[in-house]
């Protein structure tokens, strides 16, 4: 894969227009914004039901072919997701009832969820929410377990893997994304790396569905984490994810490794000559083919490919076997007046 293209540090690209039309053909051209926003949205699900079966394999214990959608989770039919797109669906519900980021909201949802007794939540997540329930504020209680714990084992994907639509709903809002997405991160991920990687994919997430070329997208959102914890090991990890650097090995479940290997595939997507949905399935099956932490890694990768393709973009296919995808769906289309707010601010003359 080439390398992700490096103007001059502090260099800025041009604005770009708010419409569909921005780029060649084959990446957003033709592709509306609320196809986009909606098409994030089932895109993480889609990768994070891809992924489920596989989750924790090494690279070389993946079938080849990928036998996509066939396989059972935890008892559960093909198509289910995870913890992953419940927490993502938590934050989609959230912003739009609340017409933007509430963390109290947020995490009052997050600890109902937890409450309802699912079958899979993050260990550095359950903590946490555990002690939110009891009465602590999020982000002391997710201070408390980072000192606890120790930075070695506490900068997992768990905010990461659902940030996503915080991207989509302030897609021309960027400059908030600064303050608004290190604090999604530390309601459960205090460290600064784990800000860092939620910053990076919620900016490219939203140049993507406002529809800018994945090249200078994925190359903003790392210039604006560069200078910020782990921002230096990321851009190093866009290009080396699954190959000089393995993501399957005991540190699997890096929150570095899964912005890394979304990051990654939406570039190479952008390579590709044929169909988006094509695109789409073919990254999908190679992020989860890389092992490790795969229903969180696909779900991190689909979240920034849908936003690329659009909801018509992605694997008619896969989505017709995607649990509870409906309802996904229209809960998906309710952040598409957050994506638009402020489109017109960037239009060209």
């Amino acid at each position: 894969m080439p390398e992700v293209n490096r103007p001059g540090r502090g260099a800025q690209e041009p604005p770009d227009v708010a419409v569909a039309d921005v780029g060649p053909p084959g990446e957003t051209h033709g592709v509306e914004v609320h196809d986009r926003a909606e098409g994030c949205v089932l895109g993480l699900a889609l990768g994070d039901a891809l992924g489920a079966p596989f989750e924790f394999r090494r690279a070389h214990e993946i079938p080849d072919p990928l036998p996509a959608f066939e396989r059972p989770w935890m008892g559960r039919p093909p198509g289910v997701t995870t913890d992953d797109t419940a927490m993502a669906r938590n934050l989609v519900r959230s912003l739009a009832a609340r017409r933007g980021f509430d963390a109290e909201d947020l995490v009052r949802r997050h600890v109902e969820w937890l409450a309802s007794g699912p079958p899979d939540v993050g260990a550095l997540t359950r903590r946490v929410l555990r002690r939110v329930a009891d009465g602590r504020p999020a982000e002391e209680a997710a201070r408390s377990v980072w000192e606890e714990r120790g930075p070695e084992v506490s900068a997992g994907n768990g905010s990461v893997m659902y940030c996503a639509p915080l991207g989509v709903a302030f897609a021309h809002r960027p400059d908030a994304l600064f303050d608004l997405a290190p604090r999604l991160s530390a309601v459960t991920h205090f460290d600064g790396r784990c800000r860092t990687a939620v910053l990076a994919v919620c900016l490219a997430v939203a140049a993507l569905v406002r529809g800018e070329p994945a090249q200078p997208a994925v190359r903003g959102a790392l210039d604006a984490a560069l200078d910020r914890p782990g921002g230096e090991e990321l851009e190093f990890l866009v290009d080396a994810v699954g190959g000089s650097r393995p993501v399957d090995g005991p540190d699997q479940g890096f929150c570095l490794f899964t912005a890394a290997v979304g990051l990654r595939a939406v570039l190479r997507a952008a390579e590709g000559s044929e169909a988006a949905e094509g695109r789409v399935e073919r990254e999908l099956r190679g992020a989860v083919a890389l092992g490790g932490d795969t229903d969180t890694n696909a779900a991190v990768a689909g979240a920034l490919l849908g936003a690329v393709a659009g909801r018509s973009g992605l694997p008619v296919a896969w989505l017709d076997r995607l649990s509870d995808r409906e309802a996904i769906e229209r809960e998906a289309a309710g952040l598409v007046p957050l994506a638009e707010e402020g489109s017109d601010a960037l239009r060209r003359p």
